[in-house]
């Protein structure tokens, strides 16, 4: 490796290194509220997601991504001394799909390189684009994934909103049609709406092998240590969407 790319790739290291603990450290506080009962460790937790979602913009000193997070860390603050500190974890979730539907749906505009076609360049060279059936794929793949999140983001805001008696609603005394109560919920919101991830993973994974079966293909356990191991790539590919306009143009690379 050379000197260039060794000290261009540092970044992105610290930066897996950073997102890692924030995601410890927001599973911590998770269970630390979860386990209490404590409003304003739902806020604390709440506030760590927030800085995961800012993360790549609060490191390049993006003028949009501080004021976001000042702006947050106010809304947070405000709502915990009302008591409504459960109400903003619960919209955390949210959040999460609705900026991930967005990361991946800016990279199909017109013009611009699919996020599943710099996925598929990181993990298995440029050249895979170039074989039959596999940039359509991609660029399918891309619509998928934002459609997934962008519904996930849809139904968690039901949940959130209609909830009793931590809901939106439910906080001015409305009436929600179709109100959500116990504890079911709540376990989907933090839980379940991130396992879906990998679940949505491994059936595109068997899907793409039926679907793309003239090409050769990775085992699974060789393309899940493929993709742990070329993380920072990934990485990088994800901070370029959300804060670099979109990403690269088609062709740009090639």
């Amino acid at each position: 490796m050379s000197a260039v790319s060794a000290s261009s790739s540092a970044p992105i290291a610290r930066g897996s290194r950073l997102l890692a603990a924030g995601v410890a450290v927001y599973a911590l506080l998770l269970a630390g509220a979860a386990l209490t009962g404590s409003v304003w460790l739902d806020e604390l937790a709440a506030f760590a997601l927030v800085g995961l979602l800012l993360l790549p913009g609060l490191r390049r000193l993006r003028r949009s991504a501080w004021l976001a997070w000042l702006a947050a860390a106010a809304a947070l603050v405000a709502l915990g001394l009302r008591g409504n500190g459960r109400f903003a974890l619960d919209c955390m979730p949210v959040l999460v799909n609705a900026a991930l539907c967005a990361v991946f749906a800016r990279t199909l505009a017109r013009g611009r390189e699919p996020l599943i076609a710099r996925v598929i360049e990181v993990l298995e060279g440029r050249a895979r684009l170039a074989l039959p059936r596999v940039a359509g794929y991609a660029r399918a793949l891309t619509w998928a994934w934002a459609l997934l999140l962008g519904a996930q983001a849809v139904l968690l805001a039901l949940l959130a909103v209609c909830a009793q008696p931590h809901g939106l609603l439910a906080t001015f005394g409305l009436a929600a049609p179709l109100a959500t109560g116990g504890t079911a919920w709540r376990i989907y919101q933090h839980l379940g709406s991130y396992a879906l991830v990998p679940l949505f993973l491994v059936a595109e994974y068997a899907f793409r092998r039926w679907y793309l079966r003239h090409l050769p293909h990775a085992s699974l356990p060789l393309f899940a240590a493929r993709l742990a191991r070329r993380w920072p790539g990934l990485l990088r590919s994800l901070s370029e969407s959300a804060w670099a306009g979109g990403g690269p143009r088609s062709g740009a690379a090639a």
